[in-house]
């Protein structure tokens, strides 16, 4: 599966619409990331896909430092923008999450990465969560959407990577990947963390909502392709969606929930006097 850089940049302005969560729960989001994880002052947070800043801007007003890295500098620059708005600054970088990530080995407290870390190559991910992790105690967490296998969205993204599937081309598994890369994680000495549900919300969704969506991206499932193909796969959703929900705009209640999920990737205990002397000791590019 191909990402460029080019998917993200397009998408930046429109991505919060489409795929955006209300503010409340962002904060709550990062509330239990700190908990979970029991950052302490000065700890080291990294954001893997950083993106808009939907949720890492709220890390600022926390005692610990920040670290977001992401492919899209457009992505970057909404980033940039919520924080000057509110006379916020944070450390945002861009670089390639399939390169070496831009932290200091042994320094990172927390990895936390939303919607975005099964986009990348999971042995490298895992060599570099092992390498930036701070020997004390360092915790990966990763943010994701639940939704209810009979929804209308969930529905229609399996019709659609089953027609990606039928031209040769594979869109991305996020949460068979994820539990690929927790389970590499724990074959190095990890520890998961249970599933946390911070937030639940009921939406109203169409077929055609879930179409107009994927016209705005460049490609379909993350995958590029050549307009025409895309254009015959969207084509033949409105058909699949209307002849299964019984119209385009036919809508159907569900439910959907932010999970958290992650693992203990070095030192699960951590003793008073060990958090005192952390403190102020995390460094970054």
């Amino acid at each position: 599966m191909q990402y460029s850089r080019a998917t993200f940049d397009e998408q930046a302005n429109s991505y919060d619409q489409r795929v955006g969560l209300p503010e409340p729960d962002c904060q709550q989001i990062v509330q239990a990331i700190l908990a979970l994880t029991e950052a302490q002052l000065g700890d080291l947070v990294v954001e893997v896909g950083a993106g808009t800043g939907q949720i890492g801007q709220w890390f600022a007003p926390s005692p610990v430092q920040y670290l977001g890295f992401d492919l899209s500098q457009n992505m970057l620059n909404v980033f940039r923008q919520r924080l000057n708005s509110k006379g916020k600054t944070m450390t945002l970088v861009r670089a390639d999450g399939n390169q070496r990530w831009p932290v200091a080995s042994a320094t990172a407290g927390v990895i936390f990465s939303s919607r975005a870390i099964h986009l990348l190559n999971l042995e490298h991910v895992v060599e570099e969560l092992f390498r930036v992790a701070q020997p004390a105690r360092a915790a990966l967490i990763i943010g994701r959407i639940q939704r209810q296998r009979e929804s209308v969205k969930a529905r229609m993204q399996q019709e659609m990577q089953r027609l990606l599937r039928q031209r040769g081309f594979q869109g991305r598994q996020g949460e068979q990947n994820q539990r690929q890369l927790l389970e590499l994680c724990c074959q190095r000495g990890a520890k998961l963390i249970a599933p946390v549900v911070v937030a639940r919300w009921t939406v109203v969704s169409t077929p055609e909502l879930s179409i107009k969506s994927w016209e705005q991206t460049q490609g379909l499932g993350g995958t590029s392709m050549p307009l025409g193909i895309k254009q015959e796969i969207l084509e033949e959703l409105r058909i699949w969606g209307k002849g299964t929900f019984g119209g385009l705009e036919q809508q159907v209640e569900s439910e959907e929930a932010y999970v958290l999920q992650g693992a203990y990737l070095t030192g699960v205990a951590l003793s008073r006097e060990d958090r005192v002397s952390r403190k102020g000791r995390a460094k970054i590019f």
